[in-house]
C-alpha cells in the first residue's frame, strides 16, 4: 500500500514538473521566430521623424503610439545648434546646460496635452519638484519652426536626492544624461516615459556639473587658503608652538592643537567651496562640521592656556636667555650682525706692530689702533660666548619634524598624542569621501563626535604634566 502510494506520488510530481516546463516554454518566444523589427513600428512616411530605437539596454520603456511626438533634439535656447548627440568628430557635445539652467526639448510634432501635463525624465528617472514646463518654439538656422517644451532644472527639497545621485562621484565636468518625457499620471500613480529620442542619441546630452570658470574660481580660493594656512607653516609660527621666542620661527616645534584646528578649517572650507560650485547652494555646512571645528578650536585654546600657566623647562630657558639680553629672535640676529660688523672692522685695521718695532721707535705704550683691536677682540669673544650659551639652551626645543613634534614628548611617542592624530586623520578621510560621493557634509553620529571629544580631552589632560622639551 505504501509502495503504491509512493509510486503515485512520484508520478504526480513528474507530471506536475512536465506541465510547468511546457507552460514556461510556451511563454518564451520560439527560437528562430522573427520578432517585429523597430522599423515595422515606425509611424507612417508622412511623420517628421521615425520612432525611437528601443534596443539599447539603457533606454527607458516606452509606450508606442501611432503618430505620437518624439524628441527631435535638445537645445539651450530658442535657436542655435543642438546640444544632443555627437559632433562631426563623433565626440559627445559638451553642453553648458547644468543646474538652474533651461533645457529645451524639441519635439517632432506638437503634444496632444498642454505642456504642464508632461514630466521630465533623466536616465529613466522622473525629476520631481520642477516648475511646470512651458511651450516654446525652436528654429535652427535655415530650418522650420518646431515645437519645444522648456524645463528649468532647479534643485529643491523634492529632488535634492536625485541631483546629488546624478552629480556625485564625478570624474569630469559633465555627466551623460538621456532625456525622455511622460504624461503625469496624477497623485499616487507612477508616471512612465512615453516620449523618447528619435533616434535615442537625439535625447542624449552631456549635463554640465561644474562650469570651467566656476572650477577655476574654486581652485583659486582653495589654493589661496591652503597657501595662507599651510604654505607659511615652514617659515612662520602659524602652526608652531612659541615656547621660546628667541628661536627662529622655522626651527620651532609644531603644535598638535594648532595643526588639528588648521586641518579641520581647511577641510571644511574646501568642502564648502566644492559643494557651492556644484550645487550653487551656500546652506551646506552641517552641524557635525561645526562641532568638529569647535572641538579642534577648543583643544588648541586649552593647550595654549595650559602652556601659559605651568612652569616648564622652556620657562627656565627663556629666563636664562633674557638675562643674556636675548628676548626675541631679533636680538639673536642683532648679536650675530654685531659680530660680523666687528670682524669686518677688525680686518680693516692696520697690522699690529711688533714689540721690537715699538722699542726701536721708543714707543712702549699701545697705540689707539691697537687698543681698538684689543677691544674688538674682547667684544667678539663676549658675543660668541652669548651665542654658544644660546645654542646650548635652545637645543632641546628645536623641531624634529612635523610628525615627531606632534606625536612625541620628552619620553618619546605619546599615546595621547598619537590617538588624537589617528582619529583626526580617520574622520578627515571619511569626511572627504562622503562629500565627494554624496555632495553633502557627513552627518557623524553622537558616538563619533564623543569619541573625538574624548581623544582631544585626553591630549589636553596629559599636556599639563608634560614637559615642553
Amino acid at each position: 500500500m505504501n509502495r503504491e502510494f509512493t509510486h503515485k506520488s512520484f508520478m504526480i510530481l513528474i507530471l506536475g514538473w512536465c506541465t510547468f516546463a511546457v507552460i514556461s516554454q510556451a511563454a518564451e518566444p520560439v527560437t528562430g521566430q522573427s520578432t517585429p523589427s523597430v522599423a515595422e513600428n515606425r509611424p507612417a512616411a508622412n511623420m517628421t521623424a521615425a520612432a525611437p530605437t528601443t534596443d539599447s539596454p539603457n533606454s527607458p520603456s516606452v509606450e508606442k503610439e501611432t503618430g505620437s511626438p518624439q524628441i527631435f533634439g535638445l537645445v539651450d535656447g530658442p535657436s542655435g545648434p543642438l546640444i544632443s548627440g555627437k559632433d562631426k568628430a563623433n565626440h559627445n557635445i559638451q553642453s553648458h546646460v547644468g543646474l538652474n539652467g533651461r533645457l529645451w526639448v524639441v519635439l517632432t510634432q506638437p503634444t496632444s496635452l498642454s505642456s504642464e501635463k508632461y514630466a521630465l525624465f533623466m536616465n529613466g528617472v522622473e525629476v520631481k519638484g520642477l516648475d511646470a514646463a512651458v511651450d516654446g518654439t525652436y528654429q535652427s538656422e535655415g530650418g522650420k519652426p518646431m515645437h519645444a517644451l522648456v524645463f528649468i532644472l532647479q534643485r529643491n527639497k523634492n529632488n535634492d536626492a536625485f541631483w546629488k545621485e546624478l552629480m556625485g562621484s564625478i570624474v569630469g565636468m559633465h555627466v551623460p544624461v538621456v532625456i525622455s518625457l511622460g504624461e503625469q499620471a496624477g497623485e499616487g500613480k507612477a508616471t512612465r516615459p512615453t516620449i523618447v529620442g528619435s533616434p535615442l542619441t537625439a535625447a542624449s546630452f552631456e549635463f554640465e556639473v561644474i562650469g570651467f570658470w566656476r572650477l577655476v574660481a574654486a581652485l583659486v580660493a582653495v589654493i589661496a587658503v591652503i597657501s595662507l594656512v599651510w604654505g607659511h607653516a615652514r617659515t612662520r609660527t602659524t602652526l608652531r608652538d612659541n615656547f621660546l621666542p628667541q628661536i627662529m620661527p622655522s626651527q620651532q616645534t609644531y603644535s598638535l592643537g594648532r595643526w588639528q584646528m588648521a586641518f579641520w578649517f581647511t577641510l571644511i572650507f574646501a568642502a564648502f567651496v566644492y559643494l557651492f560650485v556644484v550645487l550653487l547652494d551656500t546652506n551646506t555646512i552641517s552641524s557635525q562640521a561645526l562641532a568638529l571645528m569647535g572641538i579642534s578650536g577648543t583643544t588648541a585654546l586649552a593647550a595654549v592656556a595650559i602652556d601659559s600657566v605651568k612652569d616648564s623647562p622652556a620657562d627656565a630657558a627663556n629666563r636664562g636667555l633674557q638675562a643674556l639680553g636675548l628676548k626675541t629672535y631679533a636680538d639673536v640676529l642683532r648679536v650675530q650682525q654685531e659680530i660680523v660688523s666687528q670682524k669686518e672692522e677688525l680686518a680693516a685695521l692696520p697690522p699690529e706692530a711688533s714689540f721690537d718695532a715699538r722699542a726701536k721707535h721708543g714707543k712702549h705704550e699701545q697705540s689707539p689702533t691697537e687698543e681698538r683691536r684689543r677691544r674688538l677682540q674682547v667684544e667678539i669673544q663676549d658675543r660668541d660666548n652669548i651665542l654658544r650659551t644660546y645654542n646650548a639652551k635652545i637645543q632641546s626645543f628645536l623641531t624634529q619634524g612635523w610628525f615627531k613634534d606632534i606625536t612625541t614628548d620628552i619620553n618619546g611617542t605619546a599615546i595621547h598624542r598619537l590617538q588624537a592624530v589617528c582619529w583626526t586623520l580617520a574622520l578627515g578621510a571619511v569626511f572627504v569621501i562622503t562629500v565627494y560621493r554624496t555632495l553633502a557634509m557627513p552627518e557623524f553620529n553622537a558616538n563619533l563626535l564623543t569619541l573625538m571629544g574624548i581623544s582631544s580631552a585626553g591630549y589636553v589632560g596629559f599636556k599639563y604634566p608634560e614637559k615642553n622639551s
